[in-house]
């Protein structure tokens, strides 16, 4: 099975872009991130440092804060950047880079009715108009930056990511930070309270982004959440874990076709990436769609504190708010990202009680017997083969299942097809030779995850 590092993935890309109509985007000045981000992608596939990879703001972050906040006028940039110290070097030999100094037209921020000054911290409530309410903790930097949200509790009995946002807001000091964190450790306070994935009328939140102010309650909270939280972000990481009584490996999952998600994913310092367009009326799916820059991360089952797990994510969540220049930290081990261009579920084809013979992690070949489900009546034993080769990214614990029960989930490495877009662009155009491609990708996704795969 040949490993593709996202490396070699972005310089497939990069073979495949159309370099000449990016130009004449970017000299009709439409989109100024477009011609960022494919810099960025251009810098990464010759091994270089991306230029603004990881010290300056991405353009207009201030802005996307809403009318309440204050942009940094030319002069502040121009003061930042003059006074940038080219960076000290740990014992290991990484590179620390210091944050610019306060900028003088870097202001409070203005967010759900309170004003947050540089260098301060809030908690903060959501509250919609159906009276659901969700606190959440923002924090605004001392210096210019971009805003990033964290989301967790989408599903109220996931608790390694509540675990994970907690701990981040915790060990997370304003006054070292450059732009805006935003953590929302439990979204659905409804379903944490009462220990279940769903909102009381047994409706999954995460079917209903961007949501409908005159729909379900589901809808209508979806909604007020997106139009008054999410619209506020950068870039969003939104925390999960299996469902249903199963577990996942530690994993990122994102549509890797967007420019603004590869760069996000790529800051991550998480071995597995999946390229995974998502659902309909999943968060990350409309948030993507909104122009925002948005991963989830998958680790562990539901149900359980699982403490490796949350170290894992609370390191990984600052690899990345040092990716994106809001802090200092530079003292992250590299990892070498794994891309599973498409995954496939193992079913079973019986009903009884389910052994699985593989464990998260493992590797296995096409007909290997990796599970065995027993009748409890006759003692009658069918064997679970593999019918791909892969990585075992997720399974179901033991159980009892009927045919068609969805067992293991498995990564095949393979690249996505070489479709670049920036977060807040267009999708390619009815005539693009990718089309059919993106379309039939989205299409498998929706029927084999409309069930056994629930984000």
């Amino acid at each position: 099975m040949r490993s593709v590092s996202l490396r070699a993935m972005i310089r497939g890309f990069a073979a495949g872009l159309d370099w000449a109509g990016i130009g004449r985007v970017v000299q009709r000045g439409a989109r100024r991130r477009v011609g960022r981000a494919a810099g960025v992608v251009v810098a990464i596939a010759l091994g270089l440092t991306p230029p603004g990879f990881a010290e300056v703001p991405p353009d207009g972050a201030a802005e996307t804060l809403g009318p309440d906040a204050e942009a940094p006028g030319p002069d502040a940039e121009t003061s930042a950047e003059a006074s940038r110290d080219p960076g000290a070097t740990t014992e290991k030999g990484e590179v620390v880079r210091p944050l610019p100094p306060h900028a003088p037209d870097w202001g409070p921020l203005t967010f759900l009715g309170d004003e947050i000054p540089p260098g301060e911290s809030r908690s903060l409530r959501f509250e919609s108009l159906d009276h659901f309410t969700a606190g959440l903790v923002t924090m605004r930097g001392v210096a210019p930056g971009p805003t990033l949200c964290v989301t967790a509790g989408v599903h109220g009995d996931e608790l390694n990511g509540i675990a994970i946002a907690r701990r981040l807001i915790d060990e997370t000091d304003p006054a070292a930070l450059a732009g805006t964190l935003i953590v929302v450790p439990i979204v659905n306070a409804y379903g944490f309270r009462n220990g279940s994935r769903y909102l009381p009328d047994r409706r999954d939140l995460n079917r209903y982004f961007p949501g409908n102010p005159r729909g379900s309650a589901a809808a209508r909270i979806a909604y007020q959440f997106f139009e008054q939280v999410v619209r506020r972000c950068d870039s969003l990481v939104d925390l999960h874990t299996g469902s249903l009584n199963r577990a996942n490996l530690p994993q990122i999952r994102t549509d890797l076709s967007v420019i603004d998600n590869l760069r996000l994913a790529w800051g991550f310092s998480i071995e597995h990436v999946i390229h995974n367009i998502g659902q309909p009326g999943t968060l990350r799916r409309a948030a993507t769609d909104a122009g925002v820059a948005t991963v989830l991360y998958e680790a562990g089952e539901p149900g359980r504190i699982d403490q490796e797990q949350i170290e894992r994510g609370v390191a990984a969540i600052g690899a990345t708010l040092g990716s994106l220049g809001m802090t200092q930290s530079g003292a992250v081990t590299p990892v070498v990202q794994r891309l599973y261009g498409r995954t496939q579920w193992v079913r079973s084809d019986a009903s009884g009680i389910y052994v699985p013979f593989v464990e998260l992690g493992d590797t296995v070949d096409v007909g290997q017997r990796v599970a065995e489900v027993t009748d409890p009546f006759s003692s009658e034993h069918v064997e679970i083969r593999t019918p791909v080769a892969g990585l075992v990214i997720g399974m179901a614990l033991g159980q009892v299942v009927i045919p068609g029960f969805a067992l293991l989930h498995i990564g095949i490495e393979a690249a996505p097809a070489p479709v670049l877009r920036s977060a807040d662009g267009p999708p390619p155009p009815p005539g693009d030779d990718a089309t059919p491609r993106k379309q039939s990708e989205a299409d498998r996704l929706r029927a084999e995850l409309a069930d056994e795969r629930p984000e």
